[in-house]
């Protein structure tokens, strides 16, 4: 849900998540971490809490790593909000891979999904077999584009796993000096390939981490759960479907979630209502074997994961007017001096619509089921990202082909893709199979 200042009242009675604290369970050596954004910031102090491990830090330019080693070594990388900590075993902050990666144990990507496959194309060469190989958070056809770029197969028989959301939500306020926390998650759900390896690596990263993670079956499971995929592009169509071009004076920008009618909080509860059919779907057409029980309604998700810090959880708006975000504006850019107009280009859109709804709708094209609220909000975002996904009710846009979605990688029929799951659940993905999107 962003990056929110904590507000309202937490119940009583709720469930809260742990704080993170020094940790004696030792489940992790040495830790790289993938990605100087946000997220990177926010592991970078999470995983300094455990005495014993080393830390790396790996981000995409040198000029990126100077700034955080700079500013890193002046004062210390320390956190503010809801956790308040500091980076103290933070080791080396590089861009060159050869240099951090060999002997790590755990290495955790926290990029954005369009630099998932440059990531993974960096780190190749440089991973023990032993390794455990995370995203945080997982988005759609991650599964099929790590197996590929990794070259995963009988023989290369290293973890790849991933989280559905990051445990918290976070802010960089100074780059490599300070991180704001602003709301942590109750729980969060882990998927591993093989699945025999998740609730091991949940225990371990619910140590590490200080939130509590918990295991599901199915790499499809984060795909057709991911929540942002209804959260942020269904806010966006409900803000902007009627917007025609005027602009906005700073104090008429809408609050992104404070801001929420009752008809947009049922547009996201529709977005998962049709991804939870998808998965219904699959689960009855694998008999089993495929399961994804753990792709929940926005509603049951935001309760089971802001409950604590909501005021009114009795629908999806009143979760997103009297949660923890209330000062989080939509996202805008200046037109002209103190003017604005929808910005897009942000994340919201140009990530959770094509690594989001269209992996699921292209999930749904394979097994027969009809998302007409999903195809209504790709229809909308596609000119004003001036992009192209669906053709005459097909995922068979021109930029959909280099999408990590399942037909991009072999998969034409639902029993493939069930067979795809089946088999990477066991820890033997399918090689025939990983036809590149990419290449």
């Amino acid at each position: 849900m962003g990056n929110p200042t904590v507000m309202g009242r937490r119940d009583a009675g709720a469930r809260r998540p742990s704080a993170l604290t020094s940790l004696s369970a030792r489940s992790f050596r040495k830790i790289v971490i993938c990605g100087g954004g946000n997220a990177g910031h926010a592991l970078a102090v999470a995983c300094s809490q455990t005495p014993g491990v080393e830390i790396g830090w790996l981000v995409a330019t040198e000029e990126r790593a100077d700034t955080l080693r700079r500013n890193s070594r002046r004062s210390g990388l320390r956190s503010t909000g809801v956790v308040t900590r500091r980076a103290e075993r933070l080791g080396v902050i590089s861009s060159d891979a050869e240099r951090l990666l060999p002997g790590a144990d755990l290495v955790l990507i926290a990029v954005p999904a369009y630099a998932h496959a440059f990531v993974l194309h960096s780190i190749k060469p440089y991973l023990d077999d032993s390794v455990s190989v995370g995203c945080l958070p997982t988005r759609g056809g991650f599964d099929f584009e790590a197996v590929n770029l990794l070259e995963l197969s009988n023989q290369r028989r290293l973890t790849l796993f991933g989280l559905q959301t990051l445990p918290w939500s976070t802010r960089i306020t100074v780059p490599g000096a300070e991180v704001a926390f602003g709301a942590v998650k109750s729980v969060v759900l882990l998927a591993a390939s093989p699945a025999s390896r998740a609730p091991e690596l949940a225990r371990g990263l619910t140590a590490l981490l200080g939130t509590r993670i918990e295991a599901t079956s199915s790499f499809l499971s984060l795909t057709l759960g991911n929540p942002g995929q209804f959260i942020h592009p269904g806010l966006m169509y409900g803000h902007f479907r009627a917007w025609r071009g005027e602009d906005y004076s700073e104090s008429f920008v809408p609050r992104f979630y404070a801001d929420a009618t009752e008809e947009m909080g049922e547009i996201v509860q529709s977005l998962s209502r049709e991804a939870r059919a998808v998965a219904i779907e699959m689960e009855r057409r694998s008999e089993g074997l495929v399961e994804v029980a753990a792709v929940s309604a926005a509603h049951d998700w935001l309760i089971a994961s802001y409950s604590h810090v909501t005021a009114d959880t009795t629908s999806v708006a009143r979760c997103f007017r009297t949660g923890p975000i209330q000062a989080r504006l939509a996202p805008m850019k200046e037109s002209t001096p103190g003017r604005y107009v929808p910005d897009f280009d942000y994340r919201y859109l140009s990530e959770d619509v094509p690594y989001g709804l269209v992996v699921t709708r292209s999930i749904a094209e394979l097994i027969g089921v009809a998302t007409p609220t999903i195809d209504a909000v790709i229809q909308w975002a596609e000119p004003v990202l001036g992009r192209s996904y669906l053709v005459d009710g097909s995922v068979d846009g021109a930029d959909s082909r280099g999408l990590p979605l399942p037909q991009n990688y072999g998969v034409a029929r639902a029993r493939d893709l069930i067979e795809w799951y089946s088999q990477l659940a066991v820890g033997r993905p399918l090689a025939q199979l990983a036809v590149s999107a990419h290449g």
